[in-house]
């Protein structure tokens, strides 16, 4: 099955990331020079028979995405990772990667099964997000974390429990991994366990829980503020 990203800033992203694209389509009439061999121009009636979306005239065709092991993690020293319990919506899983990208956390481990993974609508969520960022994708969650313990790593999971911290006024200590939960069900129980640290969000309101993407951008901005402080 052919595979396509489209809008502008998704396509000139992928574009400067060097993602494996095999052609550009762009609306005929753009005043616009590439830095690539094989582009066609169409009209928009032939773009929109390729993309059922607002591609803003761009549309590109991708090869497979390319997952990385979890060995890439130690060649790279990270210092933060995030994990993503079973998340099932490619549109949270978009907008999870964006902001991965925004606080500088390079690499995503996903599990193999009953998750959502890296297809055109994901790449396009995340608006240019996947740029210099490795998705992960492991067959055991509990095994990768048994070997980033292995590896000096810390790991936390966020859940709503008696035992679990307010993040605000957690200490953090790195290399770390935070876990994320699925959209309904959370963070797994066996997960939970292993961590070294449970972590919650405050909140104030009557809503119960945050959708998942608003959630692992708060987090971010928490823990890369305490890296911050960490690095002064």
């Amino acid at each position: 099955m052919t595979k396509y990203i489209y809008g502008k800033n998704s396509v000139l992203d992928a574009l400067k990331a060097n993602y494996p694209i095999k052609k550009i389509y762009l609306l005929k009439g753009h005043d616009i020079k590439l830095n690539f061999k094989n582009v066609e121009y169409l009209t928009n009636f032939e773009l929109n028979k390729l993309i059922n979306g607002n591609h803003q005239g761009y549309i590109a065709e991708i090869e497979e995405y390319k997952y990385y092991d979890l060995g890439s993690i130690f060649k790279d020293r990270a210092n933060f990772v995030l994990m993503l319990d079973h998340i099932q919506d490619p549109q949270n899983l978009g907008a999870i990667i964006r902001s991965a990208n925004a606080f500088s956390v390079k690499h995503i481990i996903i599990p193999k099964d009953r998750s959502a993974s890296i297809t055109p609508t994901v790449l396009k969520i995340s608006s240019g997000g996947f740029n210099n960022i490795k998705i992960i994708k492991v067959a055991s969650l509990l095994d990768a974390i048994n070997q980033l313990k292995k590896n000096d790593f810390w790991v936390y999971a966020t859940a709503l429990s008696d035992k679990a911290i307010n993040v605000c006024k957690a200490s953090f200590n790195f290399p770390l991994c935070l876990i994320m939960g699925n959209e309904e069900k959370g963070v797994s129980n066996t997960l939970l366990n292993i961590s070294d640290q449970n972590v919650y969000i405050p909140q104030s309101g009557e809503v119960q829980s945050l959708n998942v993407s608003v959630a692992t951008g708060i987090m971010l901005y928490e823990i890369n503020k305490k890296l911050g402080e960490n690095n002064e």
